[in-house]
């Protein structure tokens, strides 16, 4: 059971996702985040050092769940079901809607808080999809057609999180969102990078 230090913290988690979604997280001070979740300046600066610190905590909620969705696969030695892990990836994704499209959206940017990722969570990911559709481990073994698939795959995985506004029609309700996923999915594998496993071995 959450106690309440740990209550409260998710909490400011969680109105800091919505604030900084709705508002940018340039255009969301500290105080805003503290007079949406009801506590004081100074507690979010005990729990998080910073704005900085909170959005990086949750980067860390985000990513690190979502990375061990990817390593069960590989070391369950799941390659040829490609299909399934899309799918997970994507409910994951969908499952926390707006900090999916959040986090895209400064990944985009370059700022301290993208070159972070990118040598953390970002090459973890790499290195795992890697090894899950080619079998290798050694980034340096990769051919230019392989980074190109990997690049390929991502981007789509990504898509309706960088481009909301594109996929908003396709997403009101809970059935919607699951047929979105099982017809996306499916358009996904039917591409002839990501069909089977000779392309990615070219």
């Amino acid at each position: 059971m959450m106690n309440r230090q740990n209550s409260t913290r998710q909490k400011v988690l969680d109105v800091a996702c919505q604030l900084f979604y709705s508002q940018g997280f340039s255009g969301t001070s500290v105080r805003d985040i503290a007079n949406r979740a009801k506590v004081n300046v100074s507690l979010i600066h005990y729990y998080f050092k910073s704005k900085q610190g909170l959005f990086e905590s949750l980067a860390i909620h985000y990513f690190e769940p979502y990375l061990e969705i990817i390593e069960q696969e590989v070391n369950t030695n799941a390659e040829q079901n490609l299909e399934s892990l899309v799918k997970r990836i994507l409910h994951y994704k969908q499952e926390h809607y707006q900090l999916s499209c959040l986090v895209n959206r400064e990944l985009t940017l370059n700022t301290v808080f993208a070159r972070e990722m990118l040598v953390t969570y970002l090459a973890k990911e790499n290195h795992l999809l890697t090894k899950l559709l080619f079998n290798k481990t050694n980034k340096l073994e990769i051919t230019y057609r392989e980074k190109l698939c990997l690049v390929q795959l991502k981007g789509l995985l990504n898509a309706p999180f960088v481009m909301p506004l594109e996929f908003q029609e396709s997403l009101h309700s809970d059935t919607s969102i699951a047929h979105f996923i099982d017809v996306y999915s499916s358009l996904m594998m039917d591409r002839k990078a990501l069909k089977a496993k000779r392309v990615f071995s070219v």
